[in-house]
């Protein structure tokens, strides 16, 4: 593994990236977060109105509304992986129709539920086992895109990215997904709200723009750097031809930090 990079580099990438593409990035939060913040609200106005029966309807209305909001999440995850590739390091600029098309949705639903899982088994056993785990499995998504791998593949891979780099991960990914958590589920609208399904949109779909959107940049921004920097790393791991130059405008300007 070479040098690793600052966090204020890849926090500074991540932000230009925000900046530059923030209707593709901030757009694209504000729905997916907005129309999962409707599902939790509707499935709760469900129940508490008795139009879905108790325990059996509330734990299937639950379910529901948790596929949904992985579904969201791992799909919009894949969007800042291309985002990011095309801006940062010259793969191809793709539609949002042509990126739905490419991306390996069974793939990173199935590393998503693994990722879950261990750290929920991690977190019962003491709260460290449950952060070690999700920390060096953290950059599983982008790994999967990023590098085309296999769930299992990825997994491996993460964790060698981020063994050398523990702190640095932990402190830009495992801390802000944590504080992302919070604050998306600090407000409870079916409490606050008669009518919670248009707040629930509009003040998740901003914190999904303000919080999620640059948490999840900074996760991808940090797995190409990792992968680049690896000792195994070659440019058909990151997606580009090595014959071609590179015409991201910032290919570069995070290497070597």
């Amino acid at each position: 593994m070479h040098d690793l990079p600052r966090p204020r580099d890849v926090i500074a990438a991540a932000l230009r990236t925000y900046r530059e593409r923030f209707w593709r990035v901030a757009g694209t939060a504000f729905a997916v977060f907005g129309m999962i913040a409707v599902g939790d609200a509707l499935a709760g106005v469900l129940v508490v109105d008795g139009h879905l029966p108790r325990p059996l309807g509330a734990l299937a209305s639950l379910g529901a509304v948790e596929v949904l909001a992985m579904a969201g999440v791992v799909v919009y995850a894949g969007i800042l992986d291309k985002v990011v590739g095309a801006h940062l390091h010259g793969h191809p600029d793709l539609t949002l129709r042509q990126i739905w098309a490419v991306l390996p949705v069974r793939r990173l639903v199935m590393a998503d539920v693994v990722l879950a899982v261990a750290t929920l088994c991690g977190l019962a056993l003491l709260i460290v086992p449950g952060v070690l785990i999700f920390t060096l499995w953290s950059l599983v998504g982008p790994v999967i895109t990023i590098e085309h791998r296999s769930v299992r593949s990825a997994v491996r891979r993460s964790g060698q990215l981020v063994r050398p780099s523990f702190r640095l991960a932990l402190c830009l990914v495992t801390v802000p997904v944590m504080i992302e958590q919070v604050a998306l589920h600090a407000i409870h609208y079916t409490e606050i709200f008669d009518h919670p399904l248009l707040p629930a949109f509009l003040l998740n779909g901003l914190l999904g723009m303000v919080i999620g959107s640059v948490v999840g940049l900074i996760e991808v921004v940090l797995a190409y750097e990792l992968i680049a920097r690896a000792d195994d790393a070659t440019p058909a791991a990151l997606g580009f031809d090595a014959d071609q130059p590179s015409s991201g405008a910032h290919a570069d300007d995070i290497r070597g930090a």
